[in-house]
């Protein structure tokens, strides 16, 4: 295993790899300061036009519904990324839930009925509680 993996970064191929991280890295250095003297040009000419202060309100709001809108996708993504664990573990859990079931109504029928009356009965509360909440 060892073998595989100096294998597949040997000298070679480590050096290139560290030449594209430094260069990576000097071209992200490069187009932040570049975005940073875009911002100062266009403050600089919004600020001649308007004055310091406006410019500088207008700026921070929408810097600020920037940062808002990228922190609702990031959100939106994260709370729609495909969960297969988590399918799973509720599929196994309605699997447990109706072999008990099932062990439950074969061994003793009037346990069953009355537990689907407690179940019912949870099911109306809770229901009715959400329904009085959205109100």
């Amino acid at each position: 295993m060892l073998r595989v993996f100096f294998n597949l970064i040997d000298g070679f191929s480590f050096r290139y790899l560290t030449q594209r991280i430094a260069l990576s890295l000097a071209g992200l250095v490069a187009g932040l300061l570049g975005l940073a003297f875009l911002l100062a040009a266009a403050f600089r000419a919004v600020a001649d036009a308007l004055g310091a202060i406006d410019a500088s309100l207008i700026f921070g709001a929408v810097f600020i519904v920037i940062a808002l809108g990228l922190f609702g996708t990031a959100s939106m993504i994260w709370n729609g990324r495909p969960r297969p664990m988590l399918a799973r573990a509720r599929y196994g859990v309605a699997a447990e839930v109706l072999r008990l079931a099932q062990t439950l109504i074969r061994k003793d029928p009037s346990k069953a009925v009355l537990a689907a009356l407690i179940l019912g009965a949870i099911t109306e509360y809770t229901t009715k509680r959400q329904s009085d909440t959205r109100d």
